[in-house]
């Protein structure tokens, strides 16, 4: 409030006394400039009404200009030769020099006066910036939030702004600061506070609107998410197989930024299952009726997997720009009378997305090696034999991710046998999460083999024959040790061995055609320096289209980029050392021993 003081000295002059009473003393009050004061809020004053009279008298409001208003209660009484302050706000309503007046009457019963004061202002346009036209949030999966900030600044000399609302593009944003309505004292400043947490694998892009009274409003800021992707998940439960025992066309659609999708059918027995058709948009043939399609797949017992790609051929991509799909599968053997089938779709939104991913695992340890799940973490061998496995899949943006350590307590798994595999692998619905199940054994398969994975592309289940893959445990050579659980695990994402034994080549583009052993022209180092030749040769190396491939799995989650904890710990030398007596036969897993048809 702003007082107007009046001197004691101001003249009292003898005129007509106002409303027809008899000559006497006025009043003349001064005038009053208020200076700067807001064009939108009211600026409260007083005005001092004096009584030149011998005898009480009582003040009323008479007239005002507009934008001037009194907030006192009126009338009041005066004594003789009195004053009173009466409260009076301004509010000019437009920007810029204001002039006006309001009048108040003294009647003291035989005489009466009006007093006039003039009142002038300039009237100022609240005004305010905010730090930054647009906030990227860059890439956020679902269930992941982001959170960024605003400062927004009040310029006025001496207006209050106030943000009274704020819309923002849909649920996956939400201003959490501060509380609306804002009030912002002139030249302060107010930190927004702008979430991002997306429930869906789309991209979220639009506009922060700042509802104020500042006359530069509204304020917005444009919002941009891409996402890092994720995994849709499309589910068909008791389908029935047909008296072929073929199951009836099934429809889905994928996204246009999918990379990969998987088909995953299980019977919970022992029905062996295949692929009788797929088919993409525009009626592109992976597999025909005929099963004389491109597409490579292998028959599988209780549960089924396919995905696409499972190669860097380009005629088994995903047809670009996604479309709706058609596939049946086909009981191979067995008498189930329906299949669950599962499409697991991986989504990424752009290239930088891709080209990167995530595996979180499980690791169960056998009662009869040293690391349990209580030491696992401070386990020096164990760190190192799993930063390897982090070393060799980074080559392909691949990292080791969250890691939830399981004691095997059943002393039968220390040493494991071709029929104890199964069972050691449903060991797995033991785990929280579903993910890929990482088992370490004294002896795997009976000492003459490292390591095995039950299939070429494993399902993405727990608690099954297929979920997971054993390795060897020892404290000797722990980068081999990882070398053996990489090889498995790129076997159970769904790569083949780069050659087979036999001499037959898997289907990726980029892997040379090495021979069986030894070298030549195309391989001058045994294996080709791959990870996944048939012997353990040392090699470490995934080539691009290994890359792709492994990077589809629906155990691969997406990621941003940046480091983990493994990378802060020993990792592998690009060719690991193989010891002496490291059996020749080294994986148990080939494509043989699947019932793989080749193209």
């Amino acid at each position: 409030m702003r007082s107007i003081l009046v001197s004691a000295c101001l003249l009292a002059i003898l005129v007509g006394c106002g409303g027809g009473g008899s000559a006497g003393p006025i009043f003349l009050p001064p005038p009053v400039d208020l200076g700067l004061v807001p064009a939108n809020a009211p600026t409260t004053f007083t005005v001092e009404v004096v009584n030149p009279y011998t005898a009480p008298a009582g003040v009323t409001f008479v007239t005002s200009a507009p934008g001037l208003g009194v907030s006192s209660s009126l009338p009041v009484q005066v004594p003789a030769s009195g004053r009173v302050d009466v409260d009076v706000a301004l509010s000019p309503g437009i920007p810029g020099a204001y002039s006006g007046s309001v009048t108040f009457r003294v009647d003291a019963g035989s005489q009466a006066s009006d007093q006039t004061t003039a009142v002038t202002a300039n009237a100022e346009a609240a005004t305010a910036s905010v730090s930054t036209s647009a906030i990227d949030f860059g890439s956020v999966a679902p269930g992941e939030v982001a959170d960024r900030f605003v400062t927004f600044t009040n310029t006025s000399g001496v207006s209050t702004v106030t943000i009274s609302s704020a819309s923002v593009p849909g649920p996956a944003y939400a201003l959490l600061a501060p509380t609306l309505p804002a009030s912002v004292p002139p030249g302060s400043e107010a930190v927004l506070q702008v979430r991002y947490a997306p429930d869906s694998l789309d991209t979220a892009d639009g506009t922060l609107t700042l509802g104020t009274n500042a006359a530069n409003g509204p304020f917005r800021v444009a919002l941009r998410a891409s996402g890092i992707g994720g995994q849709e998940v499309i589910t068909f439960e008791d389908v029935l197989f047909d008296g072929s025992g073929d199951t009836p066309v099934l429809t889905f659609d994928v996204p246009s930024d999918a990379i990969s999708f998987m088909i995953e059918g299980s019977t919970g027995a022992s029905t062996e299952l295949g692929l009788r058709l797929l088919t993409g948009p525009g009626g592109k043939v992976y597999e025909n009726e005929s099963l004389s399609g491109a597409y490579v797949w292998a028959i599988q017992p209780g549960i089924f997997t396919a995905q696409v790609p499972n190669t860097d051929r380009n005629d088994v991509q995903l047809v670009p720009g996604g479309g709706t799909y058609r596939m049946r599968l086909l009981r191979w053997s067995g008498n189930s009378s329906s299949v669950d089938v599962r499409v697991i779709i991986e989504r990424r939104p752009d290239a930088a997305t891709r080209n990167l991913a995530t595996l979180d695992l499980n690791v169960f340890l056998a009662a009869g090696i040293a690391p349990t799940a209580a030491t696992a973490e401070s386990d020096g061998t164990l760190q190192t034999v799993l930063s390897t496995v982090d070393s060799i899949l980074s080559q392909q943006g691949i990292q080791i991710g969250d890691i939830d350590y399981y004691d095997v307590t059943d002393t039968r798994f220390d040493d494991v046998s071709f029929s104890e595999f199964g069972d050691l692998l449903e060991e797995s619905a033991r785990a929280d999460e579903v993910r890929l199940n990482l088992f370490f054994v004294r002896t795997a398969i009976g000492g003459g083999i490292l390591g095995v994975s039950p299939a070429l592309g494993g399902p993405a289940l727990n608690g099954t024959s297929l979920s997971g893959v054993m390795s060897l445990y020892s404290t000797n050579n722990p980068a081999f040790i990882g070398l053996v659980a990489a090889h498995e695990i790129g076997h159970f994402l769904g790569l083949a061995h780069t050659v087979e034994q036999t001499g037959s080549h898997d289907d990726i583009t980029d892997t040379l055609e090495c021979p069986s052993s030894g070298t030549n022209a195309l391989c001058t180092t045994q294996g080709g320096g791959y990870l996944m030749h048939w012997q353990a040769v040392g090699g470490t190396d995934l080539s691009n289209g290994q890359g792709l491939v492994v990077r589809g799995h629906p155990h691969m989650g997406p990621r941003a980029g940046g480091a983990n904890a493994l990378q802060a710990k020993p990792t592998a030398a690009p060719r690991v050392p193989i010891p002496a007596d490291a059996p020749q036969h080294w994986c148990a897993t080939c494509r043989a021993m699947h019932g793989v048809r080749l193209k």
